[in-house]
């Protein structure tokens, strides 16, 4: 049942002009990006005078690509987050949903493995296009993989925590402004408490996390950490929507 919202999910995205939209926007901005950084590497490797200077071609253009990809995200995840369950109450159809067969733990499981399915499409298409470069450069593909995978976290716990806040409202523009809201904070908080005496805090930020990822480091601490906070804001979100059932 899970497999079966999330493919109607993943249907709906490119039903829509939105989903076609965000993709074709991303795809220009970082296929740009791209292409600016592809020339400035062999700009700076030129005017590098010793070995020690040189740069890996991997690093450079991962650490560009992928680095305007996440301020991106920022972005588009409250985009296609915000009509996951706003949208079905909107609509009214959320009572269709709630007197269903169907659990709240496989809707919102489904709808978010339909959302982040979609976001790594994006994902995929920036790792290959670094891989094609493969027959004319010496790519470090682990790293490459590793900083894609830490992406991929990042995506899928904002996505999460974008299923929530559009679990608390009927309105999505209300809802994609929330979410945009509450990434900014956790995505900052090691900037809002820089002070070593809030150092939980500085921990908390998701960003934080997605740097050691960005220096090609796997690191099982901030693997687990981006997993128990998807884990937290789904429970959340199926809490919210049980409630609502409850209650009504």
């Amino acid at each position: 049942m899970i497999l079966i919202i999330a493919r109607k999910e993943l249907r709906s995205l490119f039903a829509t002009p939105m989903g076609w939209l965000v993709l074709a926007i991303f795809q220009a901005i970082v296929g740009t990006y791209y292409s600016l950084s592809f020339n400035q590497y062999f700009e700076i490797m030129q005017s590098a005078q010793w070995q020690v200077q040189k740069i890996g071609i991997t690093q450079f253009m991962a650490e560009g690509v992928f680095g305007v990809a996440a301020v991106l995200m920022l972005f588009v995840v409250p985009l296609v987050s915000m009509k996951l369950i706003s949208e079905e109450r909107k609509n009214q159809t959320m009572a269709l949903l709630m007197s269903s067969p169907l659990s709240m733990s496989e809707l919102i499981l489904g709808k978010l493995l339909g959302i982040v399915s979609y976001l790594s499409l994006l994902i995929g298409t920036m790792v290959v296009m670094i891989a094609m470069m493969l027959p004319w450069a010496e790519i470090d593909l682990p790293y490459l993989l590793t900083h894609a995978l830490g992406l991929w976290l990042l995506v899928t716990a904002s996505s999460a925590l974008g299923l929530y806040v559009s679990c608390l409202t009927a309105n999505p523009i209300l809802a994609a402004f929330g979410s945009l809201a509450a990434l900014t904070v956790c995505l900052l908080l090691d900037k809002f408490f820089a002070d070593n005496n809030q150092v939980m805090f500085h921990d908390f930020s998701l960003m934080q996390h997605y740097r050691q990822f960005a220096l090609g480091m796997l690191n099982s601490y901030d693997v687990l950490f981006f997993v128990l906070f998807s884990a937290f804001f789904v429970l959340l979100s199926i809490r919210r929507l049980h409630a609502d059932r409850l209650y009504g």
